[in-house]
């Protein structure tokens, strides 16, 4: 027999009151002279013998009451003789998903709640010396050790749910390397959602023993997302009208009426909006709002008291964005240049734009360049003493090139960073291919063209020749790039192979010159939505060059308990890439400071893998394994029918002797009242 709790045996001591009791019931007898003494003596002799009889099985009841309660406090058992196959397994593996899917509830408890109590049995129908390791879907909490039955119960008693997400194949390769690549010997505990079963991608069968996978199921799979939040335009302005729009999806069997709330920065903007979506149907909401002080944003969109819907882990959604006074234009021309003045009359004329000219043989420095477009035209040269300015100001930035079209210009250096193998200038006409137009670029610009549409015309042009592929926005008609994009170290460059001068086009006065520099323009604003899913956490990059001293900090905004970390950091070319895989465990806004003062900000949400609840079924996972030839490494068990391995079944439980020791106390104290009223 043993003991689920013998340090509780010390109670025994108590066992000293009931022989204290014994002691001080004894009585001394006093001897009275009489001239015949025969019947007294006899008298005597049967009534000390009554009382001491009494005093005795009063002892014995007292002694024996107190130690059944005591042992029964330390729940004795006896072991399962069907635990004598486990006497080699003596180093386990336990994976249980903690997941949002497991919030849902069946039979009065959470998935999650039954996974972790089938878990406890388990570890209880093992050995005490048996050694785990416990995995979950938090990836920076899985130990790399091992630790004994009462530290993996308590871990597991403790375990929460989380937004983090793992695949079998991935939980595979974590657990392989916590049991110090020993093969696996392990029970999962899972609801099996399909994006996560890609058996497929196990990069090694050989390294599984045994793995028994229990899925948990529950009959209400329904859930509300929100998908996607979006503005209708970029170039966010203080004090300027924004549209704000919301993708939500009813995956649940019915109807839904819901309030979507929109709350920026803690109340600086308060809206909110009541709708109706159909059964598995989605529905955008849009918000309108301004806002008056420029800085960093912080939006949360969440979904309130929906209606017939149990299980909503989808209801909250972060994002964040830069909130700028104006966008800041710079033109960085040489010497004279006419097609100053188209440029400088169309971005003059655009509310909240801050427009400059600059000649670069006066000079540039990198307050010059502090702006979001920045266009170089037709500059004869531009060498690597331009391009480091640019690469170095703190802005993320695009640039905008209208190339010098003589034969002695230099842009060697400029072709290097680009991947431009050569160029070559061509003296040709030809017109702009309208056809060509990337219209998810130039989205509600180019709908539709009449074919006999007045098209802008170039007498001449830069031939490129690229070592990678660029995007391309706009052909000429012999179908070679008008409008390239290039990326180089976080920015943007927008190419023309021809330019303003009128001397070779009429781009400047044509009507199609306005829609495409202003798309350009809103295309390079620095405001996105800051947005980024837990499970693709790798990098986030910033636009200031930062050492690895220390400075940098990210801190949650307090909707979890505090948490902060110094990131490990890159820079390069005046940008810092923050190192955050593994770093971030729950959703919300991540501030970033340096030496105290706040420089970005990133949100961070739900995986949308399992905002779709489909799971596996029985037939598919055996399918799967069959044609894998896994099926004799892993094995399937259905909770939800009420299979389990034979090491979790009731009947496989321990003898449990508690129950009898309370029996006993219970006959003792009826013993005591009998023998007190029987010998007395």
């Amino acid at each position: 027999m043993n003991l689920l709790y013998p340090d509780f045996l010390w109670a025994l001591i108590l066992n000293i009151i009931p022989i204290f009791i014994h002691l001080f019931n004894l009585q001394k007898h006093e001897t009275i002279y009489f001239s015949d003494v025969s019947l007294l003596k006899s008298i005597e002799e049967k009534t000390k013998r009554k009382s001491q009889l009494k005093n005795i099985l009063l002892l014995i009841s007292r002694i024996l009451l107190v130690s059944s309660v005591v042992i029964a406090f330390c729940f004795p058992y006896k072991k399962s003789q069907k635990m004598d196959l486990l006497k080699d397994l003596n180093k386990v593996g336990i994976y249980i998903d903690n997941s949002f899917s497991m919030s849902r509830s069946y039979q009065n408890q959470t998935l999650l709640e039954s996974a972790k109590d089938d878990a406890i049995k388990l570890i209880d129908n093992f050995p005490e010396e048996t050694k785990y390791v416990l995995t979950t879907n938090n990836k920076k909490n899985n130990n790399q050790y091992f630790i004994d039955n009462n530290e993996i119960k308590k871990e597991i008693i403790n375990l929460k749910t989380t937004a983090q997400t793992l695949t079998i194949s991935e939980a595979i390769e974590i657990q392989h390397e916590q049991l110090n690549l020993e093969k696996l010997n392990s029970f999962w505990f899972t609801d099996l959602q399909e994006n996560t079963l890609d058996l497929d991608k196990i990069k090694d069968e050989n390294i599984i023993e045994n793995i028994n996978i229990l899925q948990y199921g529950s009959s209400s799979n329904e859930n509300i997302s929100i998908d996607s939040v979006w503005f209708n335009k970029n170039n966010r302005t203080i004090n300027n009208n924004e549209n704000l729009n919301v993708k939500i999806t009813n995956h649940s069997s019915e109807e839904v009426e819901l309030q979507t709330k929109l709350n920026i920065n803690n109340g600086e903007v308060l809206n909110q909006s009541f709708n109706k979506i159909n059964s598995k149907e989605s529905k955008e909401i849009k918000f309108d709002y301004s806002i008056s002080e420029k800085g960093i944003k912080s939006g949360l969109i969440s979904l309130i008291n929906p209606s017939n819907n149990d299980l909503l882990f989808d209801d909250k959604y972060f994002f964040s964005y830069i909130l700028e006074e104006k966008f800041t234009i710079v033109n960085i021309y040489q010497g004279e240049n006419k097609s100053n003045k188209s440029i400088e009359t169309l971005f003059k004329s655009v509310e909240k734009t801050n427009f400059k000219n600059i000649d670069i043989n006066n000079g540039i420095t990198n307050q010059d360049l502090n702006a979001e477009l920045i266009i170089l035209n037709e500059l004869s040269k531009i060498d690597k003493k331009i391009l480091q300015l640019l690469s170095s100001s703190s802005k993320r930035k695009s640039i905008l090139i209208f190339p010098s079209l003589n034969e002695d210009i230099d842009y060697k250096d400029l072709y290097k960073i680009l991947g431009i193998k050569n160029s070559e200038i061509i003296k040709l006409k030809l017109e702009l291919d309208i056809e060509s137009i990337d219209l998810s670029f130039f989205k509600n610009i180019f709908s539709n063209y009449n074919e006999n549409l007045d098209l802008p015309y170039f007498n001449k042009y830069i031939k490129i020749q690229n070592l990678y592929n660029p995007i391309n926005y706009i052909n000429l008609s012999n179908a070679e790039p008008l409008v390239s994009k290039y990326s180089f170290k976080n920015n943007d460059f927008y190419f023309f192979t021809s330019n303003l001068s009128r001397e070779y086009s009429n781009f400047s006065q044509h009507a199609l010159f306005v829609p495409i520099l202003l798309r350009i323009k809103e295309k390079s604003a620095n405001d996105i939505t800051s947005q980024i899913s837990i499970d693709e956490l790798e990098n986030f990059r910033i636009n200031q060059a930062i050492q690895q001293n220390g400075n940098i900090q990210i801190t949650n905004d307090l909707s979890k308990p505090t948490f902060s970390f110094f990131p490990l950091i890159s820079s390069s070319s005046g940008s810092s890439s923050l190192y955050i895989k593994d770093m971030i465990e729950y959703t919300g806004h991540y501030f970033i400071y340096n030496n105290d003062s706040l420089i970005s900000a990133l949100s961070v949400n739900n995986s949308k893998s399992e905002s779709k609840m489909v799971f596996s079924s029985s037939k598919e996972l055996n399918a799967e394994l069959e044609n894998l030839d896994l099926n004799d490494k892993i094995h399937y068990w259905d909770i939800k029918q009420n299979k389990y391995p034979e090491l979790i079944k009731n009947n496989n439980k321990n003898l449990e002797y508690w129950i009898y020791f309370i029996f006993l106390s219970l006959i003792c104290l009826i013993l005591e009242i009998i023998i007190i009223k029987k010998l007395t």
